[in-house]
């Protein structure tokens, strides 16, 4: 945007497609944090945009209040809400600022609505618009909200909106690399476990298999159902009106039934598990709250009080669980990004993404860390190659295999290494080095020790550790292979030759 001086080419810039999203208020905050720090702080988006999921705490408080019973029932909610389970949106600033503030964005879009600050909602469904990709269909809530009260000068002035806005947001729309609504609308069974999945993958953490989050979600999707559909009815019929709290359900209802929707009709062709990813698994925790709220206000008496008491004690063992669980992939994430600073700046390469996005990425980003727009961080891993002795007790294993990359559009075959070790502890990475080049380096995964070993020897993690890489991006040649563990560099007998 600096380089051009037109405002029509920056405003172009600015609202270029990103996948199925036009995310200017990411981009915007990007833009702010580069301005008053000078570079690029990816620190700083992700300590924003985990802030502003943080504050959807705000939202449960104000329909928990607004039944006025003891505040210790609130209890369950933090500790069922936040947790690393979703860690994408956790520690990547991309999928925070798009997936994470969506659902800010919509909790404060029904908060005005309820509060009838009418003006103010339209301003956030346009901020939520261009935040994600569903946060157009806010400004259906809007007109949803608007026929409730029959407010039909307000439903025409959201309508109008609307389509200024959708204008704006669809003129040269492109589908994205990963959607296909043709196949997904292929198998409407497959289609249908999908958005009930949407809701339930928090069983996850314990449950592997997919009918499990379809089971929880259809669950879920059911109370909220049993809840909201006679209230509608009595609102419709004229005999009660919505209620503050249930103004606010519906709101947030409606935006996860038009998510889920979304996600099922451009994902599911490619399975169940595209819909429980990590990334989108922070609606399943959000939804788990509305549902706790709705059971804990239906109940009364010494059956309330139980079931707030079992909530907090299965929402602190969630909670527990999920730190344990997740923990691991959260170091790996922090281990990737030491070994791709190194990467990139011995190789102008990331070895954990693909090959055709390393070509994509070398160009602007190489121009991006030259202008300090973007800093590399190098030499956290830095060795004299020559003074590296061999250690031939320790043992790798060592395996070459096909798997096929998919998208929308194409399937790929991709080269993966795999490489193991099963009697090494603690954080470890491997070095790869070809004849005279400077080395490759990879983070490894630690295997997590099970429950019982965590209750009857304490242990938090198993010895060994293995990582698997796509081989592309490495170029050809013999590698010795060396293990870097608790501060020490040794190379091992074992080496593998890549070749095109």
């Amino acid at each position: 945007m600096q380089d051009v001086d037109s405002p029509i080419e920056k405003f172009k810039l600015l609202i270029q497609q990103h996948n199925e999203h036009r995310i200017i208020f990411p981009r915007l905050l990007t833009w702010l944090d580069y301005t008053i720090e000078g570079a690029i702080n990816w620190r700083t988006l992700i300590l924003i945009g985990n802030l502003l999921w943080i504050s959807v705490l705000w939202f449960f408080w104000k329909g928990f209040e607004s039944k006025q019973i003891p505040v210790w029932m609130f209890i369950p909610i933090p500790y069922i809400l936040l947790q690393p389970q979703y860690y994408d949106n956790v520690n990547w600033a991309i999928s925070i600022l798009q997936q994470s503030v969506i659902v800010f964005w919509f909790g404060l879009l029904c908060m005005l609505l309820t509060k009838k600050k009418i003006s103010w909602a339209i301003l956030v469904a346009v901020l939520a618009t261009f935040t994600h990709g569903n946060g157009i269909f806010s400004f259906v809530i809007g007109i949803i909200f608007m026929s409730l009260d029959r407010d039909w000068k307000w439903v025409i002035r959201w309508i109008c909106a609307l389509v200024v806005v959708g204008v704006i947001y669809f003129w040269g729309f492109e589908k994205g690399q990963n959607a296909d609504f043709q196949a997904s609308l292929s198998d409407p069974l497959r289609l249908i476990m999908a958005f009930f999945a949407f809701f339930g993958a928090l069983t996850l953490i314990k449950l592997h298999g997919t009918i499990y989050p379809v089971l929880c979600g259809g669950l879920f999707v059911l109370i909220l159902g049993l809840h909201l559909v006679p209230k509608i009815i009595l609102h419709f019929t004229g005999r009660a009106k919505l209620l503050f709290f249930d103004r606010l359900l519906l709101g947030n209802v409606l935006f996860l039934g038009i998510t889920a929707a979304l996600v099922s009709v451009s994902r599911s062709w490619s399975g169940i598990e595209s819909i429980t990813t990590a990334r989108y698994q922070h609606y399943s925790p959000f939804v788990a709250c509305w549902v706790y709220l709705v059971i804990v206000f239906a109940l009364n008496g010494k059956s309330r009080g139980l079931f707030a008491i079992v909530t907090i004690v299965v929402a602190l063992l969630f909670n527990g669980a999920s730190y344990f669980i997740y923990n691991e992939e959260v170091v790996f994430r922090k281990n990737w990004l030491v070994a791709e600073a190194e990467n990139w700046t011995n190789h102008a390469v990331f070895l954990n993404y693909a090959k055709s996005f390393n070509d994509n990425i070398r160009e602007p980003y190489s121009e991006a860390v030259k202008r300090g727009v973007c800093k590399a961080e190098p030499n956290l891993l830095a060795f004299d190659d020559s003074k590296i002795k061999l250690d031939s007790s320790v043992r790798l294993s060592v395996s070459r295999r096909i798997l096929e990359d998919r998208d929308a559009k194409s399937t790929i075959p991709r080269d993966y290494l795999t490489i193991s070790n099963m009697e090494i502890s603690g954080t470890t990475y491997l070095y790869l080095k070809s004849e005279s080049e400077k080395g490759y380096w990879l983070p490894t995964h630690i295997s997590r020790s099970s429950f019982w070993d965590l209750l009857a020897h304490r242990t938090l993690k198993k010895p060994g550790f293995f990582v698997e890489l796509a081989t592309e991006n490495l170029r050809d040649g013999n590698y010795k292979i060396g293990v870097f563990n608790d501060g020490n560099l040794f190379w091992t007998i074992e080496k593998i030759q890549i070749s095109r």
